[in-house]
């Protein structure tokens, strides 16, 4: 077909210009941006700041260290093994001193501690001593190194360790580093005669997004030891597969055994092997712990439902375990949580084994072995206790949703049995806690102990004297303490890392009566002078009477309480996560960054979170709460903001990632008037949806009934059915690797486009569960601190 004169003439005027005119992107289509920094540069977005205020935030993101004490305190109170990125290092607690520990070794030998298995230990007062595994090993007889750290001189020694043979796995290592507990699998003849070794482990997810779980339990390491563990895992899976129970480092998932298992005592000295006991299919560990000499070990294991089931993100079923487990429908006899849950209490020299069971009557808790009191005669044991939900038949058992734990004494008696004689019980306690140990008990004397626990966002320790009954909060200041080591009841003091939404980490020494405060590290102290915020607390009692505690963070200079400012509430993922007291400035956490733009950031754990009491807890998800309760509290505390001075109508965000996300766009949906501006990221949309081909576990736990028994409360509670309510400015970011579908949001996004509402939806290519590449992070931020400096006035 020919085309006409005229056409053909502007055609190729067309061509002409295109051959001279500058290229430039497209314009964004239906207002979506793509950040994609594996493409070509050219095509990312430009910066929205300035650069001053782009390396402000780059400076705030990633200029953190975090230093942590990974090791026992030495025998003579003086020095502890301590990490960070700057490197590792033998701190002295008196003086704050370091010595420096030449790392070269760990080209060779990685310590198992890097792989989340085992620990350090001190041999003697000079020399601490860990357990590796030799990268270059050829053989069953070299597979292991005995690592030797002199405390002087930073140097390190080792010693090739030889391993019995490859049809074992290491399930506990003792401080001697010669007392092992492994696990062999029955044999068959067939399995004797067969070429290759069947893997003793699965992985099974425990529904904790890997975001949250990372920022939870973040472990720093100097970068070029990360890339020696991380070629380690590539070039050795062989011998990292010995190692059973690792701690993933997502803190996703777990390992469960594949069959019904024999553990065995193994003398590494000897080579002398005994048997002890077989523990059941499908269990995982929950926790060990040895006794300083070597001679004891208590080991905790609970059993997992469903473990070689379906795919974890393929929706809920209504046959299994997990899925009646969590509706209430399961029966506690039929519930391998708590039946298969048994803790062994072993004699390594006899090889005399107790099992510890979890009590017969209705709604005993799980139980797990948490730590020896010095001399080996008393053993703490954590309860974790079912959640009894309103409008359920059954306890809830799965851990993830605990509505509580406890703390157990356990003390020998004259027949060599360990029998139950006391416990402690607080509301700081309050809340599922297996997959972030937020809920720790420490023996510093065979009677007293330090305990760390939730209470509104802060996570203090505690001093508690079983004898006496005395309980002493030992902090001065809004904050987290991490990694809480004690020297001896000689010297009485703890060291820590503390941190805060205004204070980067850093390590301090206390007394045990809370006394003589001294700081051993300043690592981030200039940081913390640079970003230069205040914390102030805050309180508000709901229209039902319950208070809710919550902390303002600010400029250092911004007036305390605010008048007429902009304000930002925030809200964690999870939902079953405690918003924790502790420095962060990534746009999924903003602590430190938006207070650092010139916004008011208001942070109030409600119902759901920890902090509170296990009622508070649970009763997201009483009868159907879920979807209104807390969406409903935060915007009480917002109305009553508003009705201080704080803040005015028009001037009002919320900001929030995943479960965060989903509490986002379900207030801007519930409350269309009350917040102006709005950032979902990552965000959790819809319940229905989640039901039929998401996690096995959320909307189950969370509505206790399928959609087809009740249509009407999840369509009530799934913000993707009320895009038509939203008046607010909405900036959404999602990563397009999300396992929450990008395209429900994008969808979302559409329908406010169509209407005219202001959104800009911002797709994050190749990420997944939030932001993990540090360039996406900076400019996230700028998109966030532009977005709610443009709605909030």
């Amino acid at each position: 077909m020919q085309l006409p004169n005229r056409l053909w003439w502007i055609g190729v005027l067309v061509a002409i210009i295109g051959l001279v005119a500058p290229v430039s992107a497209a314009p964004p289509r239906n207002n979506i941006i793509n950040v994609d920094q594996f493409g070509d540069a050219k095509d990312l977005p430009p910066n929205l700041l300035s650069d001053e205020e782009i390396a402000k935030i780059d400076r705030l993101q990633n200029g953190a260290s975090y230093p942590l004490a990974i090791s026992e305190i030495s025998p003579d109170d003086t020095t502890v093994l301590i990490s960070s990125s700057e490197g590792f290092a033998f701190l002295d607690i008196t003086t704050g001193d370091t010595v420096p520990i030449d790392t070269i070794a760990f080209d060779i030998f990685v310590p198992l501690p890097l792989l989340g298995f085992g620990s350090y230990s001190w041999q003697d007062e000079n020399t601490l001593s860990v357990l590796a595994v030799n990268s270059f090993a050829t053989g069953n007889e070299d597979a292991l190194a005995k690592l030797f750290i002199d405390r002087f001189t930073g140097s390190i020694s080792a010693f090739v360790v030889g391993i019995p043979d490859q049809n074992f796995g290491f399930v506990s290592v003792a401080p001697n580093l010669t007392s092992w507990l492994i696990v062999r699998e029955p044999p068959s003849a067939t399995e004797q005669a067969a070429v290759g070794v069947k893997p003793f482990t699965v992985r099974h997810t425990i529904a904790l997004p890997t975001s949250v779980a990372a920022r939870m339990n973040r472990t720093e390491l100097p970068a070029r030891v990360q890339r020696q563990v991380d070629r380690l895992r590539q070039r050795r899976p062989d011998l990292i597969a010995r190692f059973l129970f690792q701690q993933p480092e997502d803190g996703s998932t777990v390992e469960v055994t594949r069959e019904p298992y024999n553990l065995f005592l193994y003398d590494a000295t000897t080579g002398e092997e005994r048997y002890l006991t077989s523990i059941p299919y499908a269990s995982t560990l929950l926790n060990d712990t040895w006794t300083s000499d070597s001679a004891r070990l208590a080991i905790s294991f609970f059993g997992v439902p469903d473990a070689e089931g379906r795919g974890f993100y393929s929706g809920s079923l209504f046959s299994e375990e997990i899925y009646r487990d969590l509706t209430g429908n399961l029966p506690p006899r039929q519930n391998p949580v708590i039946q298969n849950n048994n803790t062994y209490v072993i004699d390594f020299a006899s090889g005399q084994t107790q099992v510890i069971r979890p009590d017969p009557s209705l709604g005993a808790p799980i139980l797990e072995a948490h730590d020896w009191a010095p001399g080996g005669q008393s053993l703490l044991i954590k309860a974790h206790h079912p959640a009894y939900l309103k409008g359920r038949t059954h306890p809830v058992y799965y851990p993830r949703f605990a509505s509580r734990t406890s703390f157990r004494f356990y003390d020998r008696d004259e027949t060599g049995q360990f029998r139950w004689t006391k416990t402690f019980e607080h509301p700081m306690l309050s809340g599922g806690d297996v997959a972030f140990a937020f809920s720790i008990a420490d023996f510093v004397s065979p009677d007293e102990i330090i305990i760390r626990g939730v209470v509104g966002s802060n996570r203090h320790p505690y001093y508690y004297n079983r004898v006496s009954g005395e309980l002493r909060n030992l902090a001065d200041r809004a904050g987290s303490y991490y990694n809480v080591y004690a020297t001896s009841s000689s010297t009485r003091q703890i060291i820590f890392t503390y941190t805060s939404y205004t204070d980067p980490p850093d390590i301090f020494r206390l007394h045990w009566d809370g006394t003589a405060l001294y700081r051993l590290t300043w690592q981030n102290e200039e940081l913390r002078r640079e970003a230069n915020l205040r914390q102030d607390p805050v309180t508000f009692t709901l229209r039902n009477g319950q208070v809710r505690v919550g902390t303002l963070i600010q400029a250092a200079d911004a007036p305390f309480p605010p008048k007429n400012v902009p304000l930002i509430v925030w809200q964690e993922g999870g939902p079953n996560v405690p918003m924790v007291n502790q420095w962060m400035a990534n746009v999924e956490n903003p602590y430190a960054l938006l207070p650092s733009f010139g916004f008011a950031l208001l942070i109030t754990p409600v119902a759901g979170r920890h902090g509170y009491t296990p009622a508070v807890y649970t009763s997201l998800v009483d009868n159907s709460n879920f979807g209104q309760i807390d969406i409903d509290e935060q915007a009480e505390i917002v109305q009553q903001a508003i009705a201080r001075g704080w803040t005015a109508k028009g001037k009002v965000g919320i900001t929030g990632c995943s479960y965060g996300g989903y509490f986002v766009l379900q207030s801007i949906v519930r409350y269309p008037d009350l917040y102006t501006a709005a950032n979902p990221q990552c965000g959790f949309i819809d319940v229905i949806t989640e039901w039929t081909q998401g996690a096995t576990v959320l909307s189950p736990y969370l509505e206790g009934l399928p959609p087809y028994k009740a249509l009407n409360e999840y369509v009530k509670d799934s913000p993707s059915y009320g895009a038509d309510k939203v008046k607010a400015a909405v900036l959404t970011f999602h990563g397009t690797d999300d396992f929450l579908p990008i395209v429900q949001n994008e969808n979302f996004h559409l329908q406010l486009v169509n209407r005219g509402v202001p959104a800009r939806m911002v797709r994050f290519v190749l990420e997944g569960h939030g932001l993990g590449l540090q360039e996406n992070q900076l400019y996230a931020a700028q998109e966030q601190i532009s977005w709610f400096r443009t709605y909030l006035k």
